[in-house]
């Protein structure tokens, strides 16, 4: 709940009457840092807000504005000060001054002081130093007898404010302007702080007592009240404010039909905040006339401290003692069973996996098993009450960790542990923006003040893991960003160099999903392998060849020394080696000498497919190389040339990444060349999904086929470009080649060949990328390019072209309906954009039936793959021909 606020709004002339913790939540709600002396001083009625409903904590205050604030303060809440108006001793403060009063009376009782000169400088802004002088002496404390004047009054002053309290919270410099939040912590602070009275007797100061209320607790539960002799409090003092002191706070809950509390039963009734998070500490408790429907404050005990808090994963038994997040507490007596726990209210039960817990030995030695589970979660509070510097008490708050599985305009739904349960909006604490597949945590209602479930979203975090402990175990931990987090021991799979989002909840693991951006840059697919091993410089050190393909189409033979992180020896060399190795995808990295180490992909850890090939460990961990799920397949036709367009059952997308092995060799090729296929293909595959929009795509994938050529009337792999110079020589990373400087239907581009011998027959041509450079080029000289007219063409996918070679002879054709289109100037030789089918012209012709050449095209069978056509309708230095 919010706590409610008003503001400082001194620059007012007058008082507002307020009802306890009255008014609405300000504009700037979210900038009060001190929300409890804010919201105990509006209720007082010795502070007001502006008009505008913000409360602007972070402005200063004037002198004036603190002398009536603090004349409110003596008065009781009353802050009519006509009475003391007329003339002033500053010649600063004129007859009819908002603040004349104000100045007036604090001035005649020794509260404040002029600035010399008759000046009081009513404007000038007040110091946290200034400010508490004025308080202490409200206190008791004279400024003669104190220090409280001449040279050095400061350091005097500030001593004696902190050895009273007066600066606790009050996180601003108390030599400068003190912020308006800062000021309300000092005078309730203040009026927590107890009264003296100088003695002559003794020259001292003595404090002042008078006849308070006690509470204690009898065997049943039940609570008694009973009078005490006390110390006085300037609370008390000034504003007839009671204070029952050392209450343990067993139980906050929401009052029927209200927005208040009571606490401990009934002992105090209509508290406008929620102080559920004392729970379990002892207390004071202030209330005005001796009313426990008037709670003006509440706070813990000098003595009653939180010690330490932390999730129950980081809880453990250190000999008497119980350690924390790594440090040892004393506990009470000595034994963790004397250790009083909690669940929220005292009344509510501690249950942890099906046990009910009643101290905190019974609670570490349910929660902390042999494993990590969901209960490790939990939150612990551990409290000292009596100042003895040891844990008596302790909060356990359950958690539950589950995935929004719908999100409705009323509810939502959360799956945990196997089990939906529905949440309402207009019920339960929901957190904003709730939507399906978030992760969140929900407190149960039985564990909030206000008898609301509470489902906040889960912390992601994602980035590599860099370490990992006890990998595969109950007990495993992982590091992300310096950082170590335990795992729920539900999750085995998690493994270092990989990237996860891990929802985290208390710093526990509860999911681990590789992120989604998955890359193929270090995948490649072994197509063969050289059985003939390589012995290396060691005993049995060894090494073998295998020929590879990456995923931007390049090639090579390399040389693999480790397969699944085992150093390849004479004993691997079998007869089944290259059987088992070859026909797969594998993720690599690279040693500085070049030298491979190859890892098998896997959904899941579990034993090698690689059986009786390499030594040591049969067992691999999940490698998934970032993508969601891996998976494999044997059979026919995996790869399907029907409208579906699948692998293995999952759909391609246009940039996935194909690697097609026939009997004739191997592809590397997109997803939208490998839905191309004119037949079905394949009798094993593999394949790394990626899912978008809940649907699981094929985004990369090997297909093999022990029988079948790669099918025809596909251009595999192929790009297409138009050349707008003559090829030139050039050095890329110090190695001389051939720089094409070209045009496709991307746009303008450079393309490099690893030769300085290197011709292009006509201006299009076919290439192949082999990394940093292309190869495979196919022009006119290989028959795949001509130069041609157009007499017909239907503008669409897979539509007829009619045309015409320079010998006359036509031609029918169609286009395949991932044709390239180009647009281009041929006699500048220059690209152009916005090529589109409908720009496709009909070639020049006259009355004599002669035409022109206006087109390249890049054809196979009765295929067009790529068209180039000229916007004048003309290529450079075509002849005219009969049709």
């Amino acid at each position: 709940m919010k706590n409610l606020k008003k503001v400082l709004a001194l620059v007012l002339a007058f008082a507002c009457a307020f009802t306890m913790f009255a008014g609405a939540a300000f504009t700037d709600q979210a900038d009060i840092q001190q929300t409890e002396a804010v919201d105990m001083l509006a209720a007082l009625g010795v502070i007001n807000g502006y008009t505008d409903g913000s409360f602007k904590p972070n402005e200063t205050i004037s002198r004036a504005e603190a002398a009536k604030m603090i004349y409110t303060i003596w008065n009781g809440g009353n802050d009519d000060a006509t009475a003391f108006e007329g003339k002033s001793v500053f010649t600063d403060v004129y007859s009819g001054h908002w603040a004349e009063g104000y100045i007036n009376f604090c001035y005649t009782n020794g509260i404040i002081n002029g600035k010399g000169n008759s000046k009081f400088a009513p404007d000038d802004k007040v110091t946290g130093t200034e400010l508490a002088k004025m308080l202490l002496i409200c206190m008791g404390y004279q400024a003669d007898k104190s220090g409280l004047t001449g040279t050095g009054y400061s350091q005097r002053t500030n001593a004696l404010a902190t050895q009273n309290g007066l600066y606790a919270d009050v996180n601003s410099a108390v030599g400068s302007a003190m912020p308006r939040q800062y000021a309300a912590q000092l005078m309730y602070n203040a009026l927590k702080a107890e009264t003296v009275k100088w003695s002559a007797d003794s020259n001292a100061y003595e404090k002042v007592t008078e006849t308070g209320m006690s509470a204690y607790q009898d065997a049943s539960g039940n609570w008694h009240f009973t009078t005490v002799t006390t110390n006085e409090t300037m609370g008390s003092k000034c504003m007839d404010l009671t204070t029952m002191k050392d209450i343990r706070l067993d139980t906050v809950e929401k009052e029927d039909g209200r927005d208040t509390y009571r606490l401990n039963g009934s002992m105090f009734t209509r508290v406008a905040k929620d102080y559920s998070n004392l729970v379990g500490q002892n207390v004071n408790v202030m209330y005005k006339n001796g009313e426990t429907d008037k709670v003006y404050g509440v706070y813990a005990n000098e003595d009653s401290k939180v010690v330490a808090e932390s999730a129950l994963v980081n809880v453990e038994v250190s000999g008497t003692k119980v350690k924390v997040d790594g440090t040892e507490y004393k506990v009470e007596g000595d034994a963790l069973s004397n250790v009083t726990t909690y669940g929220f209210n005292n009344d509510t039960a501690v249950v942890i996996n099906g046990t009910t817990c009643n101290n905190l030995s019974t609670v570490i030695s349910t929660a902390n098993a042999s494993s990590y589970d969901a209960w490790d979660a939990y939150t612990a509070k551990f409290m000292d009450n009596d100042g003895n510097g040891k844990i008596d008490h302790a909060v356990i708050t359950p958690v539950t960790v589950g995935q929004v599985t719908y999100v409705g305009s009323s509810s939502i739904n959360v799956t945990a542990n196997g089990t939906t349960t529905p949440y309402k909006f207009a019920d339960d604490n929901i957190y904003e923006g709730a939507a399906r597949d978030d992760w969140a945590y929900v407190t149960p209602k039985a564990y909030t003040a206000d008898d609301k479930n509470v489902i906040a979203k889960a912390d992601v975090v994602t980035g590599e893991v860099t370490s990992t402990k006890g990998a595969g175990t109950a007990k495993a931990e992982v590091e992300v960003d310096g950082t170590w987090y335990k795992v729920v021991s539900t999750i085995t799979d998690i493994e270092a160099g990989s990237a996860y989002d891990l929802v985290v909840c208390n710093g526990l693991v509860f999911d681990a999903q590789l992120t989604s951006d998955g890359s193929a840059s270090n995948i490649l697919y072994i197509s063969a392998v050289d059985t003939t091993f390589d012995k290396g410089f060691g005993d049995s050190d060894a090494s073998f060849q295998a020929k590879a393909y990456f995923a931007d189409g390049s090639d090579a033979t390399i040389k693999v020394t480790r397969v699944n992180g085992e150093k390849m020896t004479m004993a691997d060399n079998t007869s089944t080696t290259g059987t088992n190795l070859a026909n797969k995808m594998y993720t690599y990295s690279k040693n500085s000498a070049g030298n491979y180490e190859i890892k098998e992909l896997a959904n899941a850890a579990g034993a090698t497919t690689l059986n009786g090939v390499i030594a040591g460990n049969p067992n691999i961990s999940k490698n998934t190389a970032g993508y969601k799920t891996y998976s494999t397949n044997t059979g026919s036709g995996l790869l399907t040339a029907t409208s579906t367009d699948m692998i293995d059952g999952k759909p391609l997308a246009d940039d996935s990444i194909v690697f097609l092995q026939g009997t004739d060799g191997v592809k590397v090729v997109s997803g939208k060349t490998a839905k191309n296929l004119s037949v079905d293909f394949g009798t094993a595959s593999a394949v790394l999904t990626k899912v978008v929009n809940g649907i699981s795509y094929a985004q990369v994938a090997c297909v093999y086929d022990a029988g079948q050529a790669l099918p025809a009337g596909t251009v595999y792999g192929r790009s297409f470009a138009y050349l707008l110079s003559d090829p030139m020589i050039t050095t890329l990373d110090g190695n001389r080649c051939t720089k094409l400087n070209v045009w496709t239907g991307n746009g303008a581009a450079t393309l490099y060949v690893d030769s300085t011998a290197v011709t292009i027959s006509g201006r299009l041509f076919s290439y192949e990328t082999d990394g940093k450079y292309i190869k495979n080029i196919m022009d006119a000289s290989n028959g795949k390019v001509a130069a041609v007219a157009i007499t017909g063409v239907e503008p669409t996918s897979e539509g007829a072209v009619e045309l015409y070679y320079a010998n006359s002879s036509k031609g029918t054709y169609k286009f395949d309906k991932d044709v390239v289109i180009m647009s281009v100037n041929d006699s500048d030789r220059t690209g152009l954009e916005g090529a589109s089918y409908a720009g496709i012209p009909y070639a020049k012709s006259d009355n004599s039936g002669k035409i022109t050449q206006n087109a390249y095209i890049y054809y196979e069978g009765s295929t067009i793959y790529a068209i180039v056509y000229d916007v004048n309708n003309e290529l450079d230095g075509a002849p005219e021909f009969n049709s």
